[in-house]
């Protein structure tokens, strides 16, 4: 019987925006206004590396940006490139890398050599976050780079190029030590300035939500606390109804639990903290800097949004106003007979907002963006902002070269992976 081979699709990865220091990894440091294709060093241009199966997530800071790769034979390698000069890409690159470049550091290697593997990555600011998995060792979280409000988690007060790994061992729980060897992680996301991670032990399902960082505007569930330098328990009790998805935004948290209901704290100086009581069951959340996105879970796919429209990234007219005063639905440009386009996936950057969609009565897919395009994030030539949904790919002469697989949305960048 032959042996069954996994089929390598044929992935390219676009980007524009801001790349003052190469974070788009096209090659160079300047900004781009269309969509180009990144490099990866060593790798033929206009591809990923040899046998990669996808980007199982990328990830993005104010100058630096991380992918996670996944190949045919199972192995998964973090790649960067962008600034480095904050250690956030580890200590072998403190310069700029105009190119995707894979990151490998001693601490890494050393529980890469004992069967662990990185699963999971976030970044902040100037700081970026590893989650290590071992199946017969407990979760290891690795933070490198910039140790402003705490981000590195460590309990420094100085920003370390040495990657470090975050300790647990100090939480309690109704007087009782957590056990940090029990902990599963299960999801970590970061904002610009605070980190959250959704765990569970392993011997039970008392989940919850632990994070560090700038906790002044009570993203971390208290504002007592000027920030969090090393992880604190979030005092939301998510065990009766746990968590589908969460968000952070600048200085906000939105979190959508399994029934569909959201929970958000933090600052709601925008409008960024959404009153859900008329607008039924959510599915998904998404954060920019000061605005709340939500995709309902009815048959008409609807995007909700709240906050800051200062460059037009609530993606509805609001009559001159700068903030949401309420959620409503984003405004997308109906069909020639009257119908919403499907919503598919939407992912949200600093000030603006990419979303793949359908157009009504058609299974192709295009993606639309609006809001802040000072960087020409938005891929359309230009560096106006955009109020109001339109088609940014496949769009200026581009042909549909290629089926969307995801789109990421980063701080003034745009990132569009593409199979053919």
């Amino acid at each position: 019987m032959p042996n069954s081979i996994t089929q390598v699709p044929c992935l390219r990865l676009l980007a524009a925006g801001s790349n003052a220091c190469g974070q788009l990894a096209d090659g160079s440091d300047d900004d781009s206004h269309t969509f180009k294709e990144c490099r990866f060093i060593s790798c033929t241009e206009r591809a990923l590396p040899p046998d990669t199966l996808g980007i199982l997530q990328l990830a993005t800071g104010a100058n630096h940006t991380l992918a996670l790769l996944e190949f045919g034979d199972g192995r998964r390698e973090l790649w960067g490139c962008g600034d480095g000069r904050k250690g956030q890409l580890g200590p072998e690159y403190m310069g700029q890398l105009t190119e995707f470049t894979p990151i490998s550091m001693p601490l890494y290697n050393t529980y890469a050599s004992q069967g662990y593997t990185c699963c999971l990555i976030a970044v902040a600011w100037e700081t970026s976050y590893l989650v290590l998995k071992s199946p017969s060792r407990p979760d290891v979280v690795i933070s490198m780079g910039s140790n402003d409000f705490g981000a590195l988690g460590v309990g420094s007060k100085q920003a370390t190029a040495t990657p470090a790994v975050i300790s647990f061992d100090h939480l309690t729980i109704e007087g009782r030590f957590i056990n940090p060897i029990e902990l599963v992680v299960e999801s970590i996301v970061a904002g610009p300035r605070h980190v959250v991670l959704h765990v569970r032990p392993v011997l039970n399902n008392d989940e919850m939500l632990i994070g560090w960082g700038l906790a002044r505007h009570g993203q971390l569930g208290d504002a007592k606390i000027v920030n969090y330098d090393r992880p604190c328990i979030i005092p939301l009790d998510v065990s009766a109804d746990p968590v589908q998805t969460y968000s952070l935004g600048l200085q906000h948290t939105v979190v959508c639990h399994q029934s569909g209901r959201t929970t958000a704290f933090g600052s709601n100086k925008k409008g960024q903290l959404p009153r859900m009581d008329s607008w039924g069951r959510v599915r998904q959340v998404g954060c920019t800097w000061n605005g709340t996105y939500l995709s309902g879970d009815d048959d008409e796919n609807t995007l909700l949004s709240t906050g800051s429209n200062a460059h037009g990234q609530l993606g509805r007219e609001l009559q001159g106003e700068e903030n949401g005063a309420a959620v409503g639905p984003v405004e997308f440009t109906l069909s020639y007979d009257s119908k919403l386009p499907s919503l598919r996936s939407f992912a949200c950057g600093s000030e603006h907002v990419m979303a793949v969609i359908s157009p009504a009565g058609s299974s192709d897919t295009e993606v639309w963006g609006w809001g802040w395009n000072e960087h020409g994030n938005l891929g359309l030539d230009h560096t106006d902002d955009v109020p109001k949904p339109i088609k940014i790919w496949p769009a200026g002469g581009h042909a549909l070269d290629g089926r969307i697989v995801q789109v990421w949305a980063g701080n003034g960048t745009s990132w569009i992976l593409l199979q053919k």
